[in-house]
């Protein structure tokens, strides 16, 4: 929000506002200066003691017939307290100047600009006197119910006891905390008779409920007759196969990964007699015995893989640098 500065005017600024008003014109505000050094000013004075940097204002408005909003930016590189600003008319003169000699308003630090917004409160002057000329920047004045500017947002105190100024606002919380300091429900029923358009049916849709959900179940529950079909039961068609086999058309290389090529190091297993692959329940194999060719280390890769491949099962099985024909382990279940 903006600061409220109550600043002194000068002989030379009344003068000039005095001499305008004459000619049927306003005193145009166009520079703000900053400057370093606490002290009390009169209106005799003319310049600050210790200026550091003057800028042009970026903007600016009236807020009432008395007070006027102005925008400036201190943008230069230089670092030391504010203590002391001063005003200018567009022809140079110094119209008001305040500082404090204990209390510096801010710091201004040199890689960062200062964004000041004042409101300057004018009350020993004529209503209108004065404006503000800007150059169209950054322009922090309050805001109007028609012009856009800087709100404050309302604390939780003050939605609640109702103290609203302008250029506050108040968020969705706020609004409700203001409501419900004054219009909160009280705690009620009502019968099943007054409640008004209820369905006359209640079509039930598809859920589901936990176990907890689940009110007056048995404490136990002892089986009852049932039977299990032959999905669960063996039957006279029913086998195991098992044994052992040697890999064919052997491959072997260096960082070799044959894992995924049912093309080298493979054995085919078929069905028993009278079955085909479309009868078989599971499968299982694992390795036998594998040569290992070259050294053990850590590019070597063992594998054991098995898929349904030309009416037989195809496993392959081998290490990638190998000096020989590995050997599987086999079982297989099947059921007409």
């Amino acid at each position: 929000m903006a600061i409220a500065l109550v600043p002194t005017i000068t002989s030379a600024g009344l003068a000039a506002v005095f001499n305008a008003t004459n000619d049927g014109l306003q005193a145009r505000l166009t520079q703000v200066v900053f400057g370093e050094q606490g002290w009390t000013p009169d209106q005799n004075a003319t310049h600050l003691r210790a200026e550091k940097n003057r800028v042009d204002i970026e903007g600016g408005s009236r807020v009432n017939q008395t007070q006027i909003h102005i925008t400036a930016i201190e943008n230069g590189n230089q670092e030391y307290w504010v203590r002391e600003i001063g005003f200018l008319l567009s022809d140079g003169t110094l119209f008001a100047v305040w500082s404090d000699a204990q209390q510096p308003l801010a710091w201004k630090s040199a890689d960062v600009d200062l964004l000041l917004a004042f409101d300057m409160v004018l009350s020993a002057l004529p209503d209108d006197s004065v404006v503000v000329e800007g150059t169209g920047g950054f322009n922090l004045s309050p805001a109007t119910e028609d012009e856009i500017g800087l709100v404050r947002l309302v604390t939780e105190a003050e939605a609640r006891a109702g103290v609203i100024n302008t250029a506050v606002a108040m968020t969705p919380w706020g609004t409700r905390q203001h409501g419900d300091a004054r219009y909160a429900g009280k705690q009620h029923t009502h019968t099943w008779g007054q409640v008004t358009g209820k369905p006359t049916t209640f079509t039930p849709a598809v859920h589901s409920h936990t176990w907890n959900q689940i009110g007056g179940r048995p404490t136990s529950m002892p089986p009852t007759p049932h039977y299990h079909d032959d999905r669960y039961t063996p039957t006279n068609n029913f086998l195991v196969s098992w044994g052992r086999t040697t890999t064919r058309n052997r491959r072997s290389a260096v960082n070799w990964d044959g894992s995924n090529n049912f093309s080298y190091n493979y054995a085919d297993i078929g069905p028993p007699v009278g079955y085909t692959t479309s009868h078989l329940m599971g499968f299982l194999a694992s390795i036998g015995f594998i040569h290992f060719g070259g050294e053990v280390d850590g590019i070597d890769r063992i594998w054991c893989r098995w898929r349904i491949q030309n009416g037989n099962i195809r496993v392959i099985c081998q290490n990638s640098e190998n000096n020989a024909a590995s050997q599987i382990n086999y079982m297989a279940i099947w059921r007409k």
